[in-house]
């Protein structure tokens, strides 16, 4: 099952204030059918106690071509496009119900040993699981990590609540859109962007503050979070079009 196919739903969750899909809906969306096909083979979330392993996500890189509405059907393609010692890259392509390209998107995942709670190896035995379908859905291969801008000020600041928390126990991957949403300027209208860009490189854990640093450049606008210390880099976003 190198390809795996999923029939997904837009829920009233998943639509911003305009009735059209929102970026985190999307991520939502994305996220689950990622777990539904670890599920399929065997090594999904009920399945940690007998391997003692899990996906942590460390980046995305999504286009949106169109934003459809609530209860719109749409076909969700994805597949492991490359695997090394630790990580693996996922592509997804999205569908609506005319056939119509939704979004494409791509993602960078790291192995977690979940005994240790660090770093694992992908060994032959996982990557025959999924099997490998060398198609990128980007023509440009994507780095995995962002850069800060220059000039970036600080506008906004969070302290992460328990509806946060997710079962790995640190704030959801989707809910940094929440949070870098916040430090936009006012006038600056979210979910609009056809391009995201995520960059994960340290978890926020419940009841943790960190502060936003934002700065936009031409159509790019990017979202720093950092510690509240300001010494570490929770996370990168880049949304432009």
């Amino acid at each position: 099952m190198a390809v795996y196919e999923y029939q997904a739903h837009i829920r009233y969750s998943d639509i911003d204030e305009n009735n059209e899909l929102s970026d985190k809906g999307l991520i939502n969306i994305l996220s689950e059918v990622a777990g539904k096909h670890s599920a399929v083979v065997g090594n999904g979330l009920n399945d940690i106690e007998k391997t003692g392993t899990t996906w942590m996500l460390l980046f995305w890189k999504v286009r949106f071509f169109k934003r459809p509405s609530w209860n719109t059907d749409l076909d969700v393609k994805t597949w492991a496009r490359s695997f090394n010692k630790i990580s693996s890259w996922r592509d997804f392509e999205v569908y609506d119900e005319k056939g119509e390209k939704v979004a494409i998107a791509t993602t960078e995942w790291v192995l977690i040993d979940a005994k240790k709670q660090g770093i694992g190896r992908i060994t032959d035995e996982i990557m025959n699981l999924y099997g490998m379908v060398e198609k990128s859905v980007f023509e440009e291969e994507p780095t995995g990590k962002l850069k800060e801008e220059e000039n970036m000020k600080e506008t906004y600041r969070y302290t992460a609540v328990r509806r946060d928390i997710d079962v790995n126990h640190h704030v959801n991957n989707a809910n940094y859109l929440d949070i870098a949403y916040e430090a936009f300027p006012i006038d600056v209208e979210i979910n609009k962007f056809e391009n995201i860009e995520i960059y994960y490189k340290k978890q926020i854990k419940l009841g943790e503050t960190v502060c936003c640093y934002y700065s936009n450049s031409g159509d790019t606008h990017t979202v720093s979070i950092r510690s509240q210390d300001g010494k570490n880099i929770h996370a990168i976003l880049k949304f432009f079009n």
